[in-house]
Formats: C-alpha cells, structure tokens, sequence
C-alpha cells in the first residue's frame, strides 16, 4: 500500500479528528475514505461494488 503524506493545519486536523471519532474511525482511515470518495465523484476511480457508496460513510447521520 502506498503512503502519503498531508500536511493538515490545527484546525483541519482537528476537523478531521472529530470526524473520525464520530464515524468510529482512525484518523488515517478517515482522510484515506475522504480522498477515495473524492477520486470516485470527480471520476478519476470507479466505485468499489463491495463496499457501500460514500454517502453512508459521512455527511449522513446513521440511526445506530
């Protein structure tokens, strides 16, 4: 697996350490989810059928 390196601001990984927490994930796998979901809208990957579409991972309240 390839590694890369973000340089985040306080703020930005701050945001993404609550986002994380609230979706029961590492921070690392938080970003990693965040830039697949993105590489899939804009086209530049296909969707992975096996696992479900990004809307369930983030920007939507789960009823757990």
């Amino acid at each position: 697996m390839a590694k890369v390196i973000v340089y985040l601001r306080e703020h930005e990984m701050q945001a993404l350490n609550v986002l994380a927490q609230k979706e029961y994930r590492a921070p690392k796998a938080q970003a990693a989810l965040i830039l697949k979901t993105e590489l899939v809208r804009l086209g530049m990957l296909e969707a992975d059928p096996q696992i479900p579409p990004a809307e369930a991972h983030y920007g939507s309240q789960c009823a757990s």
